[in-house]
């Protein structure tokens, strides 16, 4: 089963809030290819779980909006090429710290941990 979960965690980041990106490999391919196509189109969407994820390019932001049902990551394309970059290099287990401006400054990438 595929893994992808997206969470406000209040103090997890040092005692700052976060939101936490939890994958597992076939997780980070879906996200990745989600966000690829918004990169090339402006946006893009993937349903999973019954959450859907829509990517969005946006200048100046680097905002997620998150729901139980839905998820919007409204991104620069700096940012969005950047997690993008960072879901690549996630080739086995491990984590990458992204600066974001809302809900927390933090978001964690997380692969199979």
């Amino acid at each position: 089963m595929t893994t992808i979960r997206v969470n406000f965690l209040p103090e997890f980041y040092f005692g700052d809030d976060a939101v936490l990106l939890t994958l597992d490999g076939q997780g980070v391919d879906l996200i990745k290819s989600a966000l690829d196509e918004a990169r090339n189109n402006g946006s893009s969407r993937l349903n999973h779980d019954d959450v859907t994820q829509e990517f969005v390019i946006e200048p100046g932001a680097a905002i997620i909006e998150l729901d139980p049902a839905r998820v919007v990551w409204r991104l620069d394309p700096a940012k969005a090429a950047e997690i993008a970059d960072d879901l690549t290099a996630l080739g086995a287990a491990g984590h990458f710290y992204v600066d974001i401006t809302k809900p927390a400054e933090t978001l964690v990438i997380s692969r199979d941990e």
